[in-house]
């Protein structure tokens, strides 16, 4: 989702707010415990690429 966001030439900005799981979901980057579900090395090397916009 977020590459597709940041290839499309007229995306300026977006925001994904769910950080953790709570008790009745699982689409959180962390657990209910916050221990990361992923590399975080992987998401902020996604999260700082360069948007198509800036070029």
């Amino acid at each position: 989702m977020t590459s597709t966001l940041l290839d499309h030439p007229m995306m300026c900005g977006f925001c994904y707010t769910q950080l953790y799981d709570i008790e009745q979901e699982v689409n959180g980057l962390c657990t209910y415990d916050r221990k990361p579900k992923f590399d975080p090395g992987l998401i902020r090397r996604i999260n700082t690429r360069k948007a198509a916009i800036e070029d």
